[in-house]
């Protein structure tokens, strides 16, 4: 009895409840931790290189980085463009990081062709992008342009890193059957320290209808690495004097790499802002300079806006954020003696190479302040996978789902906007919101009316064309085929629409399966069966 007693609650010892107590919290703190762990956000990093992209999602976000080949995940990060059929069967919630018409402007000829088209209806406003031919298009019309003693400059259409670029002085020194673009070269650039160079600018698009675009402060200059000369005969060829892209340059044996990420003002890849301090010291105004860049972007971005809203709008009809694209585009801008800037290109795909502690610096505060205006939330998937539940409820208990109106869908939009707008303010970090922006100029809204107009124009005229061919007879969909005899020992073809069925899958990933022509069962929920691919898209990153 007296056992009985020493161990009943008023003799049991203390450190055996704290223990316990101790033990409960542990576990309750487990148990939370287990499921926020499960409610983190996943960003897909399957079709990336870069490893600073990464290391920004785990470290700064702390993000579940996924490498599966799964529809899971609330960041799609890749490293080339994407096609309609990935943004068509993405979720509301779902963010990627291209558009899928961008290259209407990444692509040097298709930049030069919007750009040249605005530039007949508004010659002094576009009058920031070199006088460009399309090659074999324009040869003819090169060729009674050309002025010998000039200097052109000439690019294949779709290269990156300065390949295939090279310098003529004649007309005969190019092939008319190659595919290329030609402008004018800037003779009069402006130098620092005697060296001729560019200005590798950062751009944020995310929104499209309408555009919403972001300039970031951090910013790359590529000098050449030997004193600049006017070409002649005897310097064309000189790449290291006449070209600034870093992929050349790196290999001369005058490049001087920057090891300090503090000191951004010397060697041949310097910050932005040491180009402006220049500037300053140097007599000129780089506010002004800043001023007309950020002019030069929008404008050229206000010449695509119709076609990335409509392939955009073509996706993906009900999405009423216009936040599940964005895009991170390398706009390469010269300066010449003037300090007028003129647009050489636009890389929708620009490197994150990290070779110097400055591009790590730099690229690194870039991805983060992206990741941190795209606002993703794990609330956005709970509430969509609500959505979805509530919808099949009611389609199982045989209830109509009411369509929203226009009006209430207006209304829904402008709140969106409204909350969106309330968080950038806070979560811009370096970016700087140029488009909309209260103080802007009325006539962007001109430019893109315009452009829409030409755009219409050109599309619908295409469709009338098709139309009428369909009504004649002359379109391969309604024109009667003859039946097709199959080689000896295989079935007789008696279909033109069933031979269509044998061609390759053209959303098929495997080069092998393509060389053979074979046709593979394609998984509609596997993403690499919408990427596009080098060969597909022609869109390349650059390395800078």
């Amino acid at each position: 009895m007296k056992e009985a007693e020493d161990i009943g609650p008023e003799n049991k010892d203390p450190s055996i409840e704290i223990t316990q107590t101790q033990s409960v919290i542990q576990q309750c703190f487990c148990e939370a931790k287990k499921e926020k762990k499960k409610n983190r956000i996943v960003m897909n990093v399957m079709n990336t290189q870069y490893n600073v992209v990464r290391k920004v999602a785990k470290k700064v976000f702390h993000f579940k980085l996924s490498y599966a080949i799964s529809n899971d995940w609330d960041i799609f990060w890749a490293d080339y463009g994407i096609t309609p059929e990935m943004l068509s069967k993405m979720k509301s919630y779902q963010k990627v990081n291209h558009f899928p018409a961008i290259y209407c402007l990444a692509r040097k000829e298709n930049l030069a062709k919007n750009l040249m088209r605005m530039k007949k209806i508004y010659p002094k406003e576009y009058n920031f992008f070199p006088v460009t031919w399309c090659i074999p298009r324009d040869y003819n019309n090169l060729k009674v342009e050309f002025s010998k003693g000039k200097t052109y400059i000439v690019k294949p259409e779709a290269s990156c890193q300065g390949n295939g670029i090279y310098l003529i002085r004649s007309i005969e020194e190019l092939d008319s059957n190659e595919h290329y673009v030609v402008q004018k070269y800037i003779k009069n650039p402006y130098l620092i320290d005697g060296l001729k160079f560019d200005i590798r600018i950062y751009i944020l698009v995310y929104g499209c209808d309408p555009l919403r675009i972001y300039i970031h402060k951090q910013g790359l200059a590529r000098l050449a690495t030997e004193k600049y000369e006017a070409p002649t005969k005897n310097n064309i060829e000189n790449v290291y004097m006449h070209l600034t892209n870093y992929a050349i340059n790196k290999n001369s044996e005058n490049f001087l790499f920057n090891k300090n990420s503090e000191e951004a003002d010397i060697g041949h890849k310097r910050s932005l802002e040491s180009v402006w301090s220049y500037i300053d010291l140097h007599g000129g105004n780089s506010e002004v300079v800043q001023r007309r860049i950020r002019r030069c972007i929008v404008k050229s971005l206000c010449a695509v806006q119709p076609h990335l809203s409509h392939s955009y709008r073509s996706c993906q009809p009900s999405d009423i954020e216009n936040n599940m694209c964005f895009e991170i585009l390398g706009y390469d801008i010269m300066l010449d003696s003037n300090l007028k800037p003129w647009l050489l290109e636009v890389n929708h795909a620009p490197s994150f190479e990290t070779d110097t502690p400055f591009d790590h610096k730099v690229k690194y505060e870039l991805i983060a302040d992206t990741i941190k205006i795209l606002h993703v939330s794990y609330k956005n998937r709970l509430r969509y996978n609500q959505q979805k539940q509530e919808e099949y409820n009611a389609k199982v208990l045989g209830k109509t789902v009411a369509k929203i109106s226009k009006e209430t869908r207006e209304e829904l939009r402008r709140q969106a906007m409204e909350v969106r707008d309330k968080y950038e303010c806070k979560h811009l970090g370096n970016y700087t919101r140029i488009y909309p922006d209260p103080k802007m100029n009325t006539k962007y809204e001109e430019y893109i009316a315009e452009a829409n107009k030409a755009w219409n124009e050109f599309y619908g005229f295409n469709k009338r064309v098709q139309d009428n061919k369909e009504k004649s007879g002359l379109s391969p969909s309604t024109k009667k085929l003859p039946p097709v005899k199959a080689r000896q020992g295989r079935t007789e073809v008696k279909s033109h629409a069933i031979s269509k069925l044998a061609a390759p899958n053209r959303f098929c990933v495997s080069y092998a399966e393509r060389k053979l022509q074979m046709t593979p069962v394609v998984n509609m929920n596997d993403p690499l069966n919408f990427l596009g691919t080098k060969n597909d898209t022609k869109l390349y990153s650059s390395n800078v």
